[in-house]
């Protein structure tokens, strides 16, 4: 496991938002919880002192589960709250957010050398693909079957030619499907362990169709931590 210092020093100007807290961001040093965010009632990138444990649960629950620390896929990345811990124990955190606002935060908040962070949505083909401003789902608007055209840069996974892939994390708000599908290759050959958010109930025909990718790839399911799920290949 790669033993990483927790803290990091940002460089970025930082906004004065509301009543948040706002200093200076050459003395912000960002502690385990503390996160620039843009969620909720936080419009713009603002420094929370405690954003909570980034899904601790979750990610501590699938970890278990994994054997070798070598590189670590972060699907979704968001802002960087799963990223930063598994810098700490991954050799390498390979990242992929197609949001640029999520991004901006995501540069705040982590500084560690070992992590690459890839600007586009991930699909079964290159494309192109709509997000609103502060979404986490592609499709601009809920319900569609199909992403929109938009500025948002879309490729497969298996384009990237990963190798030495331990583990992967898939937090993707309805694009479940069009990501396995171009991930087939990538998980066929790496065997990773995945831990993959499938909130059965909201997305039922979704959640099925990415079920049949993964046990049609040799993988069985694990167990549920919430609305997150852990696969390993049988």
């Amino acid at each position: 496991m790669r033993n990483a210092n927790a803290n990091s020093t940002v460089d970025n100007p930082a906004p004065s938002v509301g009543t948040a807290r706002t200093v200076p961001a050459r003395s912000v040093v960002l502690t385990e919880n503390s996160f620039w965010v843009l969620y909720g009632q936080h419009d713009k990138p603002t420094l929370l002192e405690d954003a909570g444990d980034g899904q601790n649960r979750q990610r501590d629950a699938s970890l278990k589960y994994v054997s070798a620390y070598r590189n670590a896929i972060d699907i979704g990345s968001n802002i960087g709250q799963w990223t930063r811990p598994l810098a700490k124990i991954f050799e390498k955190v390979i990242c992929f957010e197609p949001n640029p606002n999520f991004r901006e935060c995501f540069n705040r908040n982590i500084t560690e050398s070992n992590v690459i962070l890839h600007p586009y949505g991930l699909s079964s083909h290159e494309h192109s693909a709509e997000q609103g401003k502060n979404d986490t789902h592609l499709n601009h608007v809920l319900g569609d079957t199909e992403p929109r055209e938009g500025d948002i840069k879309c490729r497969s996974l298996d384009s990237f030619n990963l190798t030495e892939i331990d583990y992967v994390k898939i937090d993707v708000d309805g694009f479940e499907v069009p990501l396995l599908e171009g991930a087939r290759e990538t998980l066929a050959v790496n065997a990773p362990v995945v831990n993959i958010e499938m909130k059965r109930a909201k997305r039922p025909v979704i959640t099925r169709q990415a079920t049949k990718i993964l046990n049609d790839l040799g993988y069985k399911y694990v167990k549920t931590t919430k609305s997150d799920e852990i696969w390993i290949k049988s």
